[in-house]
């Protein structure tokens, strides 16, 4: 991302993801009825009304990040087939609209995850072996924890193990750090609106939340 993207950018988006995510966990309490409630309301706080342009020597950029429910529920819903449900994605164009980068990361989300839980282990299986990776999204009172679909299947779907392996950190920090850094989430994986499905490879997924960052470069810093 840092070879496409200049600091400013990077760094609007940083603060804007932590803001998304401390935002909604001050609501916590409001959306707590589910898990699927609670997605949406994280997917809104992230979100922006308008879009923002950014301008430096590198070029001008514009930034818009929006969320969405898409339908995904009942027979063959992506929780039961791919483990998860929902997406953070991302994708740059330029001005003629031509896509530079795409990536996206499927997450799963859980209500607070305490003990050791089977279904989530499952989940956490299926996300890493279809999408080669995802997130455990735990939301409760206290904040945010998430961890890699990885560290789940290391440790059994169990919360204390995975506590005691390092791997629960704030969700923020997931987004704003791991993910704008490219060290999780994958290249090609995104929500094609036409068909309403995400789209990685060579086959399709239903979803169910999803939260978009899109960036155009407008032009080239040197024009």
């Amino acid at each position: 991302m840092h070879d496409l993207l200049p600091s400013l950018v990077l760094d609007s988006l940083r603060d804007r993801y932590l803001a998304g995510v401390a935002d909604a966990e001050a609501f916590f309490d409001l959306h707590r009825a589910d898990e699927d409630s609670v997605s949406g309301a994280l997917g809104q706080s992230i979100a922006m009304r308008d879009p923002v342009v950014f301008s430096s020597s590198e070029g001008t950029y514009v930034v818009k990040i929006d969320y969405r429910k898409i339908r995904g529920r009942g027979p063959g819903a992506p929780e039961r087939k791919y483990g998860s449900d929902g997406l953070f994605q991302i994708e740059i164009a330029d001005q003629l609209g031509a896509v530079i980068l795409r990536k996206g990361l499927v997450f799963q989300s859980k209500m607070n995850w305490r003990g050791k839980k089977t279904d989530l282990y499952k989940q956490a299986v299926l996300m890493e072996t279809k999408f080669g990776g995802g997130l455990i999204v735990d939301f409760s009172s206290t904040g945010y924890k998430a961890c890699t679909a990885l560290a789940a299947i290391e440790s059994r779907g169990s919360r204390p193990i995975a506590e005691k392996l390092g791997a629960m950190r704030p969700l923020g920090q997931f987004l704003s750090r791991d993910f704008l850094d490219c060290s999780i989430g994958k290249k090609g994986l995104f929500f094609d609106p036409v068909s309403e499905r995400f789209y990685l490879e060579n086959y399709f997924v239903s979803g169910v939340h999803l939260i978009t960052t899109s960036i155009m470069v407008m032009r080239d810093g040197a024009a």
